[in-house]
């Protein structure tokens, strides 16, 4: 393996007390095929992870040895990937570069005295989306998906209003881990690695009683992919535009805070951690506060 090679040069180099040898052999791409054979595989997101990282290998920079490497160089990778690129990705890139740079310094050792992504700027970050569902949006869709082909979508987007679930979740939650009774469906596994239980809307325990008998172990059986594909045509069909399946969430943390709940009970219903991120999914209604202020 590629890493393998790397790392029987920089045990040799150190072996010989030469830094610049260890940073003229190895390359970024080194590192970077080292990084994603051996620590991404131990990370949640370690798919996403090791597609863009195959993906930025196909860039000349990764060619590059350490010894030639230079801020410059990263402010023309993220200059020419926003050509064909959105900002929040080349963000991400950016940053899977510094991560694995300072995995190299710090783990393994690697000579490097500076991480030169701490030296540019990065691209900045779009405005969060404020759709919502308006006017007579929610009955438009609720009758398209009713004449669906999938019968499961009508109650999956009304779910995901009650709830504000992501897509992930509202297709692999199972039974075994929802009470009707105590108004409890708990998350095991989410994206930002913790488990979380999401308290129940009459409206969510009734559209989960309608959902028994299709499926023994899940009430929703269809896939997150599924579940996309579906809500476009839905929308599609009911001739509602720049709407995405996201946008539920966006409008169910919205109405959490317009029935009055405070930060941290919406937080624990989404599962935010950071309250700043948290506003970047809330948007509220002015009229639907109106009956609040004096």
């Amino acid at each position: 393996m590629r890493w393998v090679r790397s790392e029987e040069t920089t045990i040799d180099a150190l072996q010989n007390g030469d830094d610049q040898s260890i940073l003229d052999e190895l390359s970024l791409g080194d590192l970077m095929v080292r990084y994603r054979d051996t620590v991404s595989p131990s990370k949640k997101s370690h798919r996403h992870e090791r597609n863009r990282i195959n993906l930025m290998l196909r860039h000349p920079i990764t060619q590059l040895k350490l010894s030639d490497l230079s801020s410059g160089y990263f402010a023309r990778y993220r200059d020419d990937r926003l050509r064909t690129t959105g900002p929040q990705s080349v963000r991400h890139e950016l940053n899977t570069f510094s991560i694995v740079i300072r995995t190299a310094k710090i783990d393994w050792s690697i000579p490097i005295n500076r991480v030169w992504l701490d030296d540019i700027r990065k691209p900045k970050i779009p405005a969060a989306r404020d759709r919502r569902l308006m006017g007579d949006e929610y009955e438009r869709l609720m009758e398209a998906a009713h004449g669906s082909q999938s019968i499961h979508m009508s109650n999956i987007i009304e779910f995901a209003i009650q709830t504000g679930m992501r897509v992930g979740e509202i297709a692999s939650l199972e039974w075994s881990n929802i009470s009707l009774h105590q108004r409890i469906a708990h998350l095991p596994d989410t994206k930002n690695g913790t488990s979380r239980d999401v308290p129940l809307t009459t409206m969510a325990v009734q559209v989960l009683s309608q959902q028994h008998g299709y499926d023994r172990e899940q009430p929703f059986p269809i896939t997150k992919h599924g579940i996309g594909a579906a809500f476009r045509k839905i929308c599609k069909q009911a001739g509602i535009k720049n709407l995405r399946f996201h946008d539920l969430r966006h409008e169910a943390i919205s109405r959490l805070f317009e029935h009055g709940l405070a930060i941290p009970e919406v937080a624990l219903i989404s599962g935010h951690k950071d309250f700043r991120m948290l506003a970047r999914y809330t948007h509220l209604k002015a009229h639907n506060i109106v009956h609040k202020l004096g």
